[in-house]
């Protein structure tokens, strides 16, 4: 994975975090809607994309 794919979002509803897990383990294609995701690639430096493949 490089680090341009790094994404992160936040949430304090568990319920959410579980439905969307569960979504993501059995190929649902939404489980990632209903969150506002942000990039944080640039939070990894070169060496972590090298050391990561």
């Amino acid at each position: 994975m490089l680090a341009a794919e790094h994404y992160q979002t936040r949430t304090i509803a568990q319920e959410k975090v579980l439905t969307a897990m569960l979504g993501w383990a059995v190929g649902k294609t939404d489980w990632k809607d209903g969150f506002m995701w942000n990039t944080i690639g640039s939070q990894f430096g070169a060496d972590d994309a090298q050391h990561s493949g």
